[in-house]
């Protein structure tokens, strides 16, 4: 009877620790997925004229979000692709790919071979458009990539059907290194939801449970459908609250990092670090195209709020806004709401209100700046998904046919942007510090926030991730 030496069982312990690492590692990556799995089955052994489908070990996978494809012009940090089928698009179907790219304006021929469901051989079309999702008045980013939608068409012939998956090559039949699945989601029941809201980006290094609490509450109230927050880092308590909102099908935790090879931090590059913060939005809003009616960019320390007493929710802020925008006579793309910041840190920083805990930072701080940001600042603004082809933290950029977006403003009679900042230095935040004044709009809710805050934290208390 042989005997196993320690020798042998520490390299077969070795071994076996370092393929579950690596099947860890390969069930984090974006792609690896149970669609891949079962396309790649009837087509690895496929001999094709034209293409093939990648198999795992020609995907040249860069930080779990990203494929990177060198071409003659310029490297591609390729992030996911979507269907576009919207009603009067100029070329018609087509798919859109997200990326990164390091140059300006690239000029290089690329194809996309488009695998569907009942082929064994790839469609052929050609990428007709690369665009960039940054005015390039605002700066050039020279030194690292840019963020862009690269489009290519449907082929005429198969118009009625979506692609399941998308390769970007520059050898028109050439083996691919990329391979991304083409989101293409519809709703269950054929009818939108109203309003999704997208988060970019954020690191979440303090814990900030009880504003992440509080805000979804008022959220829910104000009747937004879902959240889609993109996480950099996030403290575990933090993590624990997201995780119990999504597992109420309210939110969805999307972890995301860049290309480690760009200068992703503000101190090594604005530009840089500014558009990165384009990829999440765009993600959400092409992987929901057809689910919401409309899309907000925000973040977590805001929120759009009706003001007049009758009207509770962003439906029936929305409903009095269009019907105001109907004397135009024309058919609007967004709806902005002015900003209007309450500062944190003020003369009445210290106030108390009865039956409401310091610790609730939105209902406890009830002063403002008297004047909103001029000129539509750092508003944010309900943005229609059937009629926007770009993006912004604060507006679109370009639109379905005109290009140019039509905007409407929300009254602010009716409704306005509640920005809670602990401090900045920017004119109108001195004005808030000089002259506040006194809103308690957020109070008509005060009652239901309150209870529903308390609600949610015993069940968190209690809350283990499924």
């Amino acid at each position: 009877m042989k005997f196993i030496s320690k020798t042998e069982i520490f390299i077969f312990s070795t071994f076996l620790i370092l393929c579950l690492f690596y099947l860890h590692y390969l069930t984090s990556l974006s792609i690896i997925n149970i669609n891949y799995i079962n396309f790649l089955k009837p087509r690895h052994q496929n001999i094709s004229h034209c293409g093939r489908f990648p198999l795992l070990v020609d995907l040249n996978i860069s930080d779990t979000n990203w494929q990177v494809t060198n071409t003659s012009n310029g490297t591609f940090y390729l992030f996911n692709a979507y269907y576009d089928d919207r009603e009067g698009l100029q070329n018609g179907t087509v798919i859109r790919i997200l990326a990164l790219i390091n140059k300006i304006d690239p000029i290089v021929k690329t194809f996309c071979q488009m695998w569907f469901d009942n082929l064994k051989e790839p469609e052929i079309s050609e990428i007709y458009e690369y665009r960039m999702l940054w005015p390039k008045y605002w700066g050039v980013n020279d030194k690292g990539a840019s963020p862009y939608l690269i489009s290519c068409k449907i082929p005429q012939n198969r118009t009625d059907q979506a692609p399941e998956f998308v390769s970007l090559t520059e050898d028109r039949c050439g083996f691919a290194n990329n391979v991304m699945e083409v989101k293409n989601k519809r709703p269950k029941n054929g009818h939108k939801k109203h309003f999704l809201i997208s988060v970019k980006n954020v690191e979440f290094n303090d814990d900030v449970s009880m504003l992440l609490i509080e805000w979804c509450e008022i959220l829910k109230i104000l009747g937004v459908d879902k959240i889609e927050i993109f996480i950099v880092k996030a403290h575990q308590n933090v993590l624990k609250v997201l995780e119990f909102y999504q597992t109420e099908e309210f939110l969805k935790i999307k972890f995301i990092k860049f290309p480690h090879e760009l200068p992703n931090r503000a101190d090594q590059s604005w530009h840089q670090w500014s558009q990165n913060d384009l990829v999440p939005y765009h993600d959400s809003f092409y992987e929901n195209l057809r689910l919401y009616e409309f899309m907000v960019p925000m973040d977590v320390d805001e929120f759009i709020i009706p003001i007049r007493d009758e009207d509770r929710t962003w439906q029936d802020l929305l409903k009095r806004t269009i019907e105001k925008s109907k004397s135009k006579n024309e058919n609007f793309d967004a709806f902005p709401a002015t900003n209007r910041y309450f500062l944190l840190k003020s003369s009445h920083q210290n106030e108390t209100y009865d039956g409401i805990p310091k610790k609730l930072r939105f209902l406890s701080n009830i002063y403002r700046a008297f004047k909103a940001t001029p000129n539509g600042g750092n508003a944010k603004t309900f943005m229609r998904m059937d009629r926007i082809l770009a993006v912004h933290n604060h507006f679109p950029f370009s639109c379905i046919g005109p290009e140019k977006c039509k905007s409407f403003d929300v009254s602010l009679e009716d409704g306005h942007l509640a920005h809670y900042r602990t401090d900045c230095d920017n004119p109108e935040c001195k004005e808030s510090k000089l002259n506040p004044t006194k809103d308690t709009t957020l109070w008509k809710y005060k009652e239901e926030i309150l209870k529903n805050v308390n609600e949610t934290i015993e069940r968190i208390k209690n809350f283990r991730k499924p």
